[in-house]
Formats: C-alpha cells, structure tokens, sequence
C-alpha cells in the first residue's frame, strides 16, 4: 500500500463496539473462516512480487497473479482477465505480456446489476515480502471467494485482486476507467466498495498507535494498535454505516473505527484503490490497520508473516466475509435496503 492514512482513527467519530449489540441471528458463512487455510494461503504467496524490481520481483509478480488465478479456478469460479496496458514506471515492458487484474464474481440471483465490490491488490514492494502489505488483503479475499461461492444472494458480490497498486494504483485506475461508462449510464449499480489494504497487524502494547494529530480539549486520539480503520467520506456514510454494521453483526469482538465525516478526502486516505472509485463518484472505503502510524515494518524486509497476528486477523476476514453476504442479501430472506437516503419528497421505489 502507498502510505496509507495517517488520519485513519485520529478523528474517529463512529465506531463498530460502540453500537447495540445486534440481536442474535443464524450464523453465516462467517463461522466456517479457517484461521489455518488464511494463515496458509498466505504464507503461500511469493515474496518477491514488484514490478518496479529486477527480474526476479517481476517474476514472482507473474507467479502471483497466475497462483491467484489458479485457485479461484479450482474454487469453481470464471476467472476475467483485466489486462493493464501500461507501459513504463513498472509497468509492462516492451514485448512483455500486459499485467493483470483478477476479477470473479457471484451473481446476484434478484438484483444483479445491483453490485458490492470487495478488492486487494497482490503487488507488494520491492525487498518487502509483503505479508501484510497486502498479503493479509489478497488471503482474505480468497477466504472470501472460498466461502461466498455458491451462496445464492440477492445482489452480485465481485472480488478484485488488483495489480500494480503500488506504481499508483495503475490497476484500479485502468479498471475503473474501463467501467467509467457503464456505470455513469445506470448499466450497472455499485452500492459499495472496499479496498482491503493491510488487515493483519494488531498489538496491546501501550503507545503502539502513533496519531498526526495531538491530543486537544475533549479529543484523545487512541494509543494502542488494536483496531481496525475506515477511511470514507461524508457523502458517503450510508454505505460505511452499513458496512460497519454488518461487520459487527458477523464478528463483535473485533473493534473497527471509521473516519468518514470529512467532505473531501484528505491525501493520506487516498492511497489504497479505493481511490480511482471515490474519484468516478462510486461509494469507496478503506479498512486498513493504519501502515506506518502502527507498523515499523511498512515496506521494509521485515514485514514477514511472522508480524501478522493471527486471532485478530481471523476476527477481521469473519467480519467481512459475513458482511459481504449480510449486505448483498441471503436469497431465501428478503432483500436488506442498502443505499444513500432519499431527498425529502423523492419516491421510494423498491
């Protein structure tokens, strides 16, 4: 991830535990996340991944994203091919195969072109492993693909691997500019996306959460790194609302705070591939474990999977493979309302 959200948690004004406890409802697909297969399906992935590395970074890149495309077909899935013609500043070379986003899909069975997008780039830096920068991203979303499969839903859930995020979120830029189109002509609707971007760091360590913005009157920035931030907008906050919501629904225990008041996002909270989506009006958010305002080991050699804390990362992928199918809606329940509030006199609709 670029360097992500120094602002993340600093002016948090809502938070997952502070809302009622949600009454008790059947367990989900959250219940079968594996602590063993995510742990091991990151462990998995080659630590050289970088196109703007030597020969052997963009080697392992290629690994990757045909390791990735590999496991989504055993898992049953049609893989799609989104082809990155960029050439130069890491990205393809002259006479080199174009780079790849990876992208599958559950269709909706009632609302399909109503869409949920959940994404994770799979490049890391070059000299990284990467493991949670963003290998803790990319196994959660094969969690997520593993368990949402064949789960009949009212609206269509998409997972995006992203490539190239960090030459300038080249990947999500290509996507969203390829799509730009269909979605300005109401082809296609997406409620929400996310970018899952460094969600396996977690600490009780006092003063391990650092904050760019001092302590002043009633505002106390947390001090301790064991949560999970949002980033989003206000315009948007109906759909980080609901994603927070749901994802306390399907995991309690995992403590999850959001800045999402500010009407235009700050440059810290614009380096992850939310970003291109927020910037073609689409609802984006952040979930990310803040980078650098907690981990020493952003973007350095040291950022092995030794550092990812696996109880609490297993906690975040819970979250959100249970919000996923809380928000696009159990086929057989009626369909949940998702979307911004209507003006004062506008139609309800559905």
């Amino acid at each position: 991830m670029l360097r992500v959200i120094a602002v993340i948690f600093a002016l948090c004004v809502h938070a997952a535990p502070i809302l009622a406890e949600p009454p008790a409802a059947p367990a989900g697909p959250e219940a079968e996340v594996s602590r063993e297969r995510v742990m091991a399906e990151l462990g998995v992935l080659p630590t050289k991944r970088a196109a703007w590395g030597d020969a052997d970074h963009r080697a392992g890149l290629r690994r990757t994203e045909q390791l990735l495309a590999d496991k989504l077909r055993a898992l049953g899935y049609e893989v799609a091919l989104d082809p990155i013609d960029f050439i130069g500043g890491g990205g393809r070379r002259e006479g080199e195969e174009p780079w790849n986003n990876l992208v599958v899909e559950i269709k909706g069975r009632t609302l399909p072109d109503e869409v949920l997008i959940f994404a994770a780039h799979f490049d890391a830096m070059p000299n990284c492993p990467g493991a949670e920068d963003n290998g803790s991203g990319t196994a959660a979303l094969l969690e997520m693909a593993r368990l949402l499969k064949d789960r009949p839903m009212h609206r269509t859930v998409r997972l995006i691997f992203f490539n190239l995020e960090e030459n300038g979120l080249v990947g999500s830029r290509a996507y969203v500019e390829r799509n730009k189109e269909r979605w300005d002509a109401g082809e296609e609707r997406v409620l929400g996306m996310v970018s899952l971007d460094m969600i396996g760091y977690y600490t009780d360590e006092p003063e391990s959460q650092k904050s760019p913005i001092p302590p002043r009157g009633n505002f106390q920035p947390p001090t301790v790194g064991n949560f999970l931030g949002l980033g989003g907008i206000l315009a948007h906050r109906w759909w980080s609302t609901a994603l927070l919501r749901a994802m306390h629904e399907s995991e309690p225990k995992l403590p999850t705070y959001a800045l999402d008041f500010l009407p235009i996002a700050p440059p810290d909270l614009l380096r992850s591939d939310h970003a291109p989506f927020l910037a073609a009006g689409q609802p984006a958010v952040i979930l990310s474990t803040t980078a650098e305002m907690r981990y020493a080991h952003y973007h350095k050699p040291t950022d092995t999977i030794d550092r990812i804390e696996p109880e609490r990362y297993t906690l975040a992928v819970r979250a959100l493979v249970g919000a996923a199918w809380r928000l696009a809606g159990p086929a057989d329940q009626p369909v949940p309302p998702l979307g911004p509030p209507r003006a004062e006199g506008e139609p309800s609709g559905r």
